[in-house]
């Protein structure tokens, strides 16, 4: 893989680092658990789209500063005068809001065409816990806690929890969780599919990153059409799926990396994708 020279995006809610076809996100208000303020929603959103556009990036991960990954909204934002974060808003602005913000970066995650990767450091609560599901990998370590959060709010989430629960855990624990609010420790997480893997803490950047540079030394083009293909596969008919599959390979038969694979191979080296 062809090292790129590191560059990071100015944000004062987050940290966007792109190097090695590799982009990071961190949440970063650390002093607030990485609580979600409007700035914050704004600025996720945008570096989503900078990164779904970025061609040189083949892996996306996105994590949280200090003990947290990020502890739901901020109802308690100084910045709003204490405001509840939409208590100030009309209900059509309201649901504008909760449409293009927090719903935004739902999306955002869920449809970027690279693999996503959610590093968990430590508690994701409500929208938090909804985008860790939102990526395709999740790895975890014994500091990462899982909690709903709305229901002790009296609110139904709106960032996609009643979607992303279920396919990751299945309907009877998806369901529980949502009735209670109760909290998902790590070892339960592992054992019902939230987390693919669960490492101690000193070990989470380790074995994420390595996971992450695993994926970015790989083709890049069968590696985006790979997640397409498996997300439509969970709505498609198994010979609809198969004629997609058979016109996909046809794709990728004919691709300058393919053309690579099999030179490396013949010539006993490491191959050089180009994503072409």
């Amino acid at each position: 893989m062809n090292a790129l020279e590191v560059t990071s995006v100015a944000y004062n809610t987050i940290i966007l680092d792109k190097s090695d076809h590799i982009a990071r996100l961190t949440l970063n208000r650390p002093e607030r658990l990485n609580a979600l303020n409007e700035e914050m929603f704004a600025e996720l959103n945008h570096a989503l789209e900078d990164v779904a556009g970025d061609t040189n990036i083949r892996v996306f991960i996105i994590t949280g500063a200090g003990r947290a990954f990020c502890a739901s909204a901020d109802i308690k934002d100084e910045s709003r005068g204490g405001d509840q974060l939409l208590g100030h808003k009309e209900p059509y602005e309201t649901y504008q809001f909760i449409r293009a913000m927090p719903q935004g970066v739902t999306s955002k995650l869920h449809n970027m065409e690279i693999p996503t990767i959610a590093m968990v450091n430590g508690l994701a609560i409500g929208d938090g816990f909804d985008w860790v599901l939102a990526c395709d990998i999740r790895v975890g370590c014994e500091n990462s806690r899982f909690m709903n959060a709305f229901l002790q709010m009296g609110l139904v989430s709106n960032t996609g929890s009643t979607w992303l629960y279920n396919r990751a855990m299945g309907i009877s624990k998806a369901l529980e969780l949502l009735y209670t609010g109760d909290w998902l420790e790590a070892d339960e997480a592992k054992e019902c599919g939230v987390l693919a893997h669960l490492v101690s803490a000193d070990k989470l950047e380790e074995t994420t990153m390595d996971l992450a540079c695993k994926i970015a030394g790989k083709a890049p083009i069968p590696n985006r059409m790979v997640k397409g293909m498996m997300y439509r596969g969970l709505t498609q008919t198994l010979d609809d799926h198969l004629a997609e599959a058979a016109q996909v390979e046809v794709l990728t038969l004919t691709s300058q990396d393919h053309k690579e694979s099999l030179a490396s191979f013949r010539e006993k080296r490491a191959p050089v994708y180009k994503g072409e």
